[in-house]
């Protein structure tokens, strides 16, 4: 049985690696992660409509809450790692008189429903999804700082093994609070067990929901605003669901789509956003809400993209060719949705693009295709 499962473990870290990498469809990139009961609730909490892939999720909560640590013991690939870590380490398992994965998990949930998504953001599918980020979209900050993540498990393994797995995974804990909850109608525990247990809990989520507000109120913030994917979910319900796996990044084919680094914003780092600096978003894709899989960006029909704002562009006319004399109708040529035209403001003026705000979407390719860069696009209002 024991190598049943080591082999089931190897094949599941072989599927979430080649799941992982840059040439998977955007429907199925990362598919590992919907497994994840943590994935779940994020989905939950943005208000998505669930994806025929959350019946995954749904699978593996009655599959927990009958096999103990079922994904631990089968289908975690970060786990499959930490526990070779443990076995290169050669030092004996660390023993802890508390495990604190239950409490972890706990908080965690808290936390998310105060608008702080600790618990997917330390998951161990989602890290190792995201340390993959620089073979998806090239190594930069971004890729750094969520390779950061695995390697940090392998190291805490290495160090103290089987510690993280043991007693401080969150999924694990989820994992165990489930087993625990149908515990609560097949046995009959102890109305002091009951007791003891629910009251470290309830202080738990308590604490991680006071934590997560406390953050929210007083973390200084720079509320500059930013583009963001097409059909994403407000400012604040972005940040709260977003789970930073880096997928709308990987798969938008013009590369628009790039994590946000700003120092400024700590509870907006790693999340999407929007930068036309050499193309803009096409008219016929959908990849960024094929690929999401928090309903962060919602999937939408490309037909949709029609009547969506992302943006809205503005024009300089100081720096238009149009107002030195120069003949040139480039932005006017390249918008799909009829969004700019020419007019003057007296008859023996110079004619300038203007923009009919009914009509534009801020897909970006005015801005992007103008030689003397006179239009940008502004965050929605």
């Amino acid at each position: 049985m024991a190598l049943r499962q080591q082999h089931i473990r190897w094949m599941a870290l072989g599927a979430a690696t080649i799941l992982s990498l840059p040439f998977m469809p955007c429907w199925i990139s990362g598919a590992y992660m919907w497994m994840s009961p943590s994935m779940l609730l994020v989905a939950l909490c943005s208000g998505k409509w669930l994806a025929w892939m959350n019946i995954l999720a749904l699978g593996i909560l009655i599959i927990v809450m009958f096999r103990k640590r079922w994904i631990c013991r089968f289908a975690c690939p970060a786990g499959a790692l930490c526990d070779l870590a443990s076995a290169l380490g050669r030092r004996p398992q660390v023993r802890v008189k508390f495990q604190w994965n239950r409490l972890l998990a706990i908080a965690g949930i808290g936390l998310t429903l105060a608008g702080l998504p600790l618990l997917i953001l330390t998951d161990p599918m989602n890290l190792y999804f995201m340390a993959f980020e620089g073979f998806r979209s090239g190594w930069g900050a971004a890729a750094l700082l969520k390779l950061s993540g695995i390697l940090l498990l392998v190291l805490i393994s290495l160090l103290f093994p089987h510690l993280w797995c043991a007693s401080i995974c969150p999924l694990g804990g989820l994992q165990l609070l489930l087993y625990d909850l149908r515990g609560l109608f097949f046995s009959r525990p102890s109305w002091k067990d009951q007791l003891a247990g629910g009251r470290r809990l309830f202080l738990a989520g308590i604490t991680g929901a006071a934590a997560g507000l406390v953050f929210r109120r007083f973390i200084p913030s720079r509320k500059n605003k930013v583009i963001r994917p097409p059909f994403a979910l407000d400012e604040t319900r972005l940040n709260a669901t977003c789970v930073r796996c880096g997928n709308c990044t990987s798969v938008c084919p013009t590369g628009i789509i790039r994590p946000s680094l700003d120092p400024g914003t700590p509870e907006r780092v790693l999340t999407p956003v929007v930068e036309f600096r050499d193309s803009y978003c096409l008219e016929k894709c959908n990849a960024c809400g094929m690929a999401c899989p928090s309903g962060t960006i919602r999937r939408f029909r490309v037909e949709e993209k029609n009547t969506h704002v992302m943006g809205m562009a503005r024009v300089d006319p100081v720096n238009c060719y149009l107002r030195s004399g120069r003949e040139c109708s480039l932005c006017k040529d390249h918008c799909e949705y009829g969004a700019i035209t020419f007019t003057r403001d007296d008859p023996l003026g110079p004619w300038y693009p203007s923009v009919d705000e009914l009509r534009c979407v801020g897909c970006g390719a005015c801005q992007v295709i103008c030689p003397p860069g006179a239009i940008t696009i502004d965050p929605p209002a």
